[in-house]
């Protein structure tokens, strides 16, 4: 499990020390000091990274309960996947084990039109660039 300072560099993502550090109103040194340390800090400065970064405070904390766990369902899909060359043209999608096939497939079918609805978007923009 990744701790505070991990947690912190994830969220920066691409984005510049200095400018996450200038957006918060803080040193640089400080922000690089808590990218590194191990252990979340209390109170205001944890409010303030949780409030910048769109999270919660409980974010910060590692859980054995928020552990990313495989699942068979992730399993049998992955095996679909590797051995069918037509499941690769399938969506993934995620509900619970009590969801009809049926409902699954909507879900899937609509975010597969989705998609294909902002390609064609996508080509149509890029095409009256050039």
């Amino acid at each position: 499990m990744p701790h505070f300072g991990q947690l912190l560099r994830r969220l920066r993502g691409g984005r510049s020390q200095r400018v996450v550090a200038a957006e918060l109103n803080m040193p640089v040194t400080t922000l690089s000091t808590l990218e590194n340390q191990p252990a979340a800090p209390r109170g205001y400065v944890l409010r303030k990274l949780a409030a910048y970064y769109g999270v919660s405070e409980t974010y910060f904390y590692s859980s054995p309960a928020t552990e990313m766990k495989p699942s068979r369902a992730a399993s049998v899909w992955l095996r679909t996947v590797r051995d069918d060359a037509s499941a690769k043209d399938k969506i993934a999608t995620f509900a619970e084990p009590g969801y009809p096939d049926h409902v699954k497939d909507k879900i899937a079918q609509r975010i597969a039109e989705e998609l294909s609805e902002k390609k064609r978007g996508n080509k149509t923009s890029h095409s009256a660039k050039t």
